[in-house]
């Protein structure tokens, strides 16, 4: 049995949004959900058509409405919805210690077993890691060092779990 992966960061505010903030982006860009986001967009071309041949503009206000809510009002509202909550509701500057290994993700007060993961998600800026209670963020800079990030990716790898 090798030594554990040890991940090391501080939980605040700021990478409360930025893991939100990520994930938002990823189930956008890879769920069923962007394809109404083109729907939305098919009605802006519809409604400018009848915008200029019928001076009918009621479907050009509602899907540019719709549009400009779908791919700028949601985060907006949501992003206030999380800092409300992260406010009145989460410890602030809470250190966190998670110690990895072939069973699972052991942290400060849970333990994550490789079974309760649904899935893990590379990105540039991190690791996104979504279980059936939560999704963490661990950011590069988590690990000790590259190696570790690499044997964390492999043991993922191996659970089936990217």
């Amino acid at each position: 049995m090798s030594k554990p992966i040890e991940v090391n960061f501080k939980w605040n505010k700021e990478l409360a949004l930025t893991t939100s903030k990520l994930y938002y982006d990823y189930d956008m860009r890879h769920s069923n959900k962007r394809y109404l986001g083109w729907f939305f967009v098919a009605l802006v071309q519809f409604g400018i058509v009848g915008a200029l041949k019928h001076d009918s503009y009621g479907l050009l206000y509602l899907s540019t409405f719709l549009v400009l809510y779908w791919y700028y009002g949601r985060w907006y509202l949501r992003k206030r919805m999380l800092l409300r909550f992260y406010d009145k509701n989460v410890p602030k500057n809470v250190d966190v210690h998670f110690s990895i290994d072939a069973e699972g993700l052991h942290g400060n007060n849970e333990v994550i077993l490789w079974d309760d993961i649904i899935k893990i998600i590379q990105l540039e800026e991190g690791v996104l890691v979504q279980s059936t209670e939560s999704a963490l963020f661990f950011q590069m800079s988590a690990f000790k060092n590259a190696q570790e990030r690499r044997r964390f990716i492999q043991i993922a790898t191996e659970k089936g779990k990217i």
